[in-house]
């Protein structure tokens, strides 16, 4: 079930007038500060860090609705509901006016929703041993991290966590070691699959 003022926000601010271009202005400044910071395999920083992004607020959705699947399916997991509704709900919030500068204007958004699902799905898996979801966000979102600034990820990373602490812990571990175990996914690494990371991490 897809929920109206996340898809709505992501369309608006995806098809915004100029949007796209204003995000490889943003790269690109911020490339010249930090010239270090960002490696590409190809291409240039705007034009890679671009296409992520992009693919970033794309799956967001995807993703939200795999995990309540997920806990549709798990008689013991907390359900997923209350997540997905936090986010929707910090969606809501959103200024109408920041849709007109793209993706710039609902990137924190955003990255909160892969934030809060990398916390879940990663506790999930140490309980599970099973990736739930069918893509790897995390290097993605320390590139995200780290373009809206840390003092603002910093805070909502400590709201994700303090959402996350409050989950139940019980999950269906029902065949994790056995023939029932379900089949993992793909779980590619979204940065990789751009050819983009960060100078310090693998």
């Amino acid at each position: 079930m897809s929920t109206p003022c996340i898809d709505n926000a992501l369309d608006k601010a995806l098809a915004a007038t100029e949007g796209e271009q204003s995000l490889q202005r943003f790269i690109a400044v911020f490339h010249r500060k930090h010239p270090a910071l960002l490696v590409v395999e190809h291409g240039t920083p705007e034009q890679r860090l671009t296409a992520m992004l992009i693919q970033y607020c794309r799956l967001l959705p995807i993703l939200l609705e795999e995990a309540r699947n997920v806990t549709a399916n798990d008689k013991n997991a907390g359900d997923f509901d209350p997540l997905y509704n936090l986010v929707a709900e910090f969606f809501s919030s959103l200024e109408s006016g920041r849709l007109a500068f793209g993706i710039l204007g609902i990137l924190d958004k955003v990255y909160f929703g892969h934030r809060l699902l990398e916390e879940w799905h990663d506790r999930r898996r140490l309980h599970t041993q099973c990736a739930a979801l069918s893509w790897d966000t995390s290097l993605s979102n320390l590139l995200v991290h780290t373009l809206i600034g840390d003092a603002y990820a910093n805070e909502l990373d400590a709201a994700v966590m303090e959402i996350i602490e409050k989950q139940p812990t019980s999950f269906d571990t029902t065949g994790a070691t056995g023939k029932n175990r379900p089949q993992q996914p793909p779980y590619p690494c979204l940065a990789s699959r751009h050819g983009v990371r960060l100078s310090w991490s693998r």
